[in-house]
């Protein structure tokens, strides 16, 4: 879905004054069952497309496309219910119209990327940002336009690989990935981004990547070249989680791991930081080229061949 479209699910969402909030907070949990479901079939996809490098725990199916399709009509049909039962008419009918055009498709497609090696299928994509605009509409005291900017930061956070492949070069280090990004999110969220904030501490002040003011979003871009880069990044990050607690001007955190190959999955790095306790904490791990790793010395062998 392109970021047009997105915003007007999230506006429909937000827009309706009888929504009725109960409803939708007593769905979530089944919800976000199925659509972790349906994303472990999609990992499985990705791991029948391109071996050991899928990216994501999978569920161990032994027809995953078929299990993902499955999934993704029980997500349909419930929510249709949800949506009527919470008197969202607008993003039912919105939910409707984009459902014709996945089973045109196919529930089974997915969208390969050779260079990326991942997987995605549009109609999960689509549940899963209409799911993350629902929890976001009944979230405590948060405006229609705080749940847009927190949509479209985290989709383009989430976007970074191919961001980053755009512009081009690949980064060969943290400060370019860094720089890299800087520049998307200045251009994008003009007047909100701030470079570097000052996070006061007790003893020091902390200083994030950078952040978007209206939302209290602090980010932190990681750089993971190699294997052992994995543990250096995860301890920054648990550090980071001590030094950032406590702010009333900053209360979302973001990680993004941007890794070399997929040494580190999500997963992971997010059940940790659930045992410490950082709920306001959410990583993001990408994989993207790097300049001067193996992948991508015997990627440019091969071309040349």
């Amino acid at each position: 879905m392109d970021q047009l479209s997105w915003r007007h699910h999230l506006r429909a969402i937000m827009g309706s004054f009888h929504m009725d909030i109960g409803v939708v907070k007593n769905a979530l949990g089944s919800l976000d069952k199925l659509l972790s479901n349906a994303k472990s079939a999609l990992w499985d996809i990705e791991r029948g497309a391109w071996g050991a490098s899928g990216f994501g725990e999978g569920g161990g199916y032994e027809f995953p496309r078929s299990a993902m399709a499955t999934f993704l009509e029980e997500l349909h049909d419930i929510l249709l219910v949800i949506l009527e039962a919470a008197n969202l008419p607008g993003t039912r009918t919105s939910l409707v119209e984009a459902w014709r055009g996945f089973l045109n498709q196919g529930l089974q497609h997915t969208d390969n990327n050779q260079d990326l090696q991942t997987c995605e299928s549009p109609a999960l994509t689509y549940f899963e940002r209409l799911i993350q605009g629902l929890r976001m509409a009944v979230s405590k005291e948060m405006s229609s336009e705080e749940a847009w900017t927190l949509g479209r930061l985290e989709a383009m956070l989430r976007g970074t690989s191919a961001l980053v492949h755009r512009r081009g070069p690949a980064p060969a280090k943290e400060a370019e990935l860094q720089a890299t990004m800087h520049d998307y999110l200045s251009a994008c969220f003009s007047g909100d981004f701030i470079r570097i904030p000052i996070i006061g501490g007790v003893l020091k002040n902390f200083k994030p990547d950078c952040g978007i003011r209206s939302v209290g979003a602090a980010i932190e871009f990681k750089f993971v070249r190699d294997k052992k880069d994995v543990s250096i990044a995860s301890s920054g990050i648990f550090e980071d989680t001590a030094g950032y607690k406590g702010s009333k001007d900053w209360t979302r955190f973001y990680s993004v791991i941007y890794q070399a190959e997929p040494f580190m999955m999500e997963s992971e790095l997010e059940g940790d930081l659930k045992r410490i306790g950082a709920v306001a904490w959410k990583p993001i791990v990408v994989n993207g080229q790097v300049k001067g790793s193996i992948k991508g010395q015997a990627k440019r062998t091969s071309n040349k061949a």
